[in-house]
């Protein structure tokens, strides 16, 4: 799961204030959990900018995103989500 700690701080967007972001995760966690899922957060930083297939940083216009390298496109948030998930293990930086 992507890391949210402080994305009230670094948004420009006022409505995110409104979002209960850690009562989310929390939910989240716990029927993952109850489920036998493992939950870790991890580090997204660029992960809507690179492809999720091959790895070369790509472009993002909106919600599309188009590897410049093997010209893979796809919806931004999904690719960026097949990149947070092959982050797993990784330590979380932010």
């Amino acid at each position: 799961m992507e890391d949210l700690e402080g994305i009230r701080e670094n948004s420009s967007w006022s409505g995110v204030h409104s979002w209960h972001f850690h009562q989310l995760q929390q939910f989240i966690t716990y029927k993952a959990e109850r489920a036998g899922i493992r939950v870790e957060k991890v580090d997204a930083y660029h992960t809507s900018q690179r492809c999720s297939a091959c790895g070369s940083m790509g472009n993002r216009d909106g919600d599309h995103f188009l590897c410049s390298e093997c010209g893979r496109g796809r919806h931004a948030d999904l690719n960026a989500s097949e990149n947070i998930v092959q982050r797993e293990g990784e330590p979380c930086t932010g």
